[in-house]
């Protein structure tokens, strides 16, 4: 039954999302919502200059709504949803204002909304009421370590730390204190009591997680396609483990990220943005935190661990330390396709050892 629940529901949040994305991606074209490429990137990485990005819009929404509508469980997805929707909001915040000043849209809104409003004095005194909360929010960034001005200069790397930070300790002392969680549940060795170290390691860990996955997305299809075959073994998992409500929320999400994924593959039509990178994060940290298999993380997101994290600290030690590199480029995936892979060979061979990854991932659980 509730099986048949799952996929019920995971073809729900497929066909929404199919009748959403190629609406979403004609706006954000329209609209020049576009992704600035690094210029230290490969080389051809260049030719991706004005695919749009924060496509990840589409399969947050679809997730948070559907959940939200048909699978809201105050055990099981309030907090996943919640912290899934603070980092969502935290990457949309720093992709708005890195393209959004460049775009069109700013041009057009400004003109249609001078045209109703400039009409008469009492329409334009309603105008300046109106953006006192818009002010008040630019103000509030600006703060913040962002300049969101025409050239949609993204948050400070330690305004940004700051940010996460404050999510992952929400996170951490939340469970401890309102869930009364303070042991880690480790395979052969069972429950190990921590105490009030418990929460800060896990808001370490957690601000560590989101940064390395949102880092990951870097190639054509493949963090979306990395978080698939994560989820699976966590799928069955929560099925079995009877938490059906992590299951539901699963098989939603999983049927919006297929559809993104389709239009994301190489030659991708659309990036998720950070807004995409920082949900996807969130949500493979919070679905083995809620059903305590905080340990299986080291395991199955191991790839994206390493890529989007060490790979990169490992390089930046070693040019300040030792003064050379450690790879051709970081985070990793560049450095193979440096070394002259292409780059669905970099994709697809990096999801091949994901599926390794979840495989063991799943094993282990039964020595929990």
């Amino acid at each position: 039954m509730y099986l048949q629940t799952n996929l019920i529901y995971l073809f729900f949040s497929l066909i929404a999302s199919a009748l959403i994305y190629p609406l979403l991606i004609g706006f954000l074209y329209k609209y020049q919502f576009r992704e600035k490429i690094r210029e230290v990137g490969p080389e051809s990485h260049k030719l991706k200059v004005g695919t749009p990005k924060m496509g990840g819009v589409g399969f947050f929404l679809v997730t948070l709504l559907f959940n939200l509508v048909l699978n809201f469980n105050i055990l099981q997805t309030a907090l996943v949803l919640f912290v899934f929707s603070v980092a969502a909001i935290l990457g949309f915040i720093e992709d708005w204002f890195n393209t959004y000043g460049k775009s069109k849209l700013r041009k057009n809104v400004r003109i249609e909304v001078y045209e109703i409003f400039s009409k008469s004095d009492k329409t334009w005194f309603l105008y300046k009421l109106m953006l006192i909360p818009w002010n008040l929010f630019r103000e509030c960034v600006r703060l913040i370590g962002s300049n969101p001005s025409n050239n949609g200069v993204k948050l400070k790397s330690h305004y940004k730390f700051l940010l996460h930070l404050a999510l992952g300790l929400f996170v951490g002392f939340w469970v401890y204190l309102k869930l009364g969680w303070s042991s880690m549940v480790f395979p052969f060795i069972g429950e190990i009591e921590m105490g009030i170290i418990y929460p800060i390691i896990l808001s370490l860990f957690f601000v560590f997680t989101l940064n390395a996955v949102a880092i990951t997305d870097g190639l054509d299809g493949l963090l979306a396609g990395l978080t698939l075959i994560i989820l699976v073994p966590y799928w069955i998992i929560a099925y079995f483990g009877m938490y059906y409500g992590l299951s539901n929320l699963i098989a939603i999400f999983f049927g919006s990220l297929l559809i993104y994924l389709y239009f994301n593959v190489f030659p991708a039509r659309v990036f998720m943005g950070d807004v995409g990178s920082y949900a996807i994060g969130a949500l493979l940290f919070m679905i083995p935190l809620i059903m305590r298999m905080e340990f299986l993380i080291l395991i199955t997101h191991a790839l994206c661990i390493f890529d989007g994290g060490i790979s990169g600290i490992a390089q930046q030690l070693s040019v300040k330390f030792l003064k050379k590199r450690i790879f051709k480029m970081a985070p990793i995936h560049h450095h193979f396709e440096v070394l002259g892979w292409a780059e669905t060979k970099v994709t697809m061979r990096f999801w091949i050892l994901q599926i390794i990854l979840s495989l063991l991932g799943l094993l282990t659980y039964f020595y929990f």
